[in-house]
């Protein structure tokens, strides 16, 4: 089980693969499409973030968390709470929806992710560390932003939302985004040991002195 869980970034990219093939082959359903191809993608973005070339856990503590802690081990941030984090917030925002299209504001809330992901990647963190790409920058800009365009350009519809169709996509991405990063079960599963990440997982291309 350790073994699985200290390679969920690498088994990430398989998980991807198949679900490119099950909507090459069998969704013909337009939303359902743009839903899955963006879980897809994300997964793929997990394996920027934590494989190769990694190095998001420290961006994230740096920017996100605002800690000036270098050493990996004394975060509370390992492999199974970044399995947990993030599977379930691309199962729950992604995966989800497009099983149950009619419910409108799941939609929106997974996009809502996209949009998030490109403004984080493209803007937050390379102002904040003056640099022109950041882990899970590839991915996100030239992944899920376009899949993004293509639902506004090609299927988002306005009249067939109400206001508070966008009130409780905000709230569900909210929720979500607590239970899977800020929850205290992320946080405990963060203190197990036997979970480490490797250097290329927690550094990447940064050269922290620890």
């Amino acid at each position: 089980m350790k073994r699985i869980v200290n390679n969920w970034h690498n088994i990430s990219v398989y998980i991807a693969g198949a679900i490119f093939v099950i909507v090459a082959l069998f969704v013909t359903d337009s939303l359902q499409k743009v839903l899955l191809l963006s879980a897809a993608v994300l997964f793929l973005h997990f394996f920027e973030e934590f494989g190769w070339p990694g190095g998001f856990p420290y961006l994230g503590m740096k920017v996100m968390m605002r800690s000036d802690e270098t050493d990996s081990t004394k975060w509370n941030c390992n492999n199974l709470s970044s399995m947990f984090g993030n599977w379930i917030a691309g199962t729950l925002l992604y995966i989800l929806p497009a099983f149950f299209l009619n419910i409108k504001f799941l939609t929106l809330a997974a996009i809502l992710l996209s949009v998030a992901e490109l403004i984080m990647h493209l803007i937050t963190f390379n102002v904040k560390e003056r640099t022109l790409y950041n882990p899970g920058a590839i991915t996100a800009i030239f992944g899920l932003t376009p899949i993004a365009c293509y639902y506004f350009l090609n299927i988002y519809n306005a009249s067939l939302y109400v206001w508070y169709d966008y009130v409780f996509a905000f709230l569900w991405f909210a929720v979500i985004f607590w239970f899977c990063y800020r929850s205290p079960v992320y946080w405990n599963l963060g203190k197990k040991e036997g979970y480490p990440l490797t250097d290329q997982s927690a550094y990447g291309f940064y050269k922290p002195e620890k």
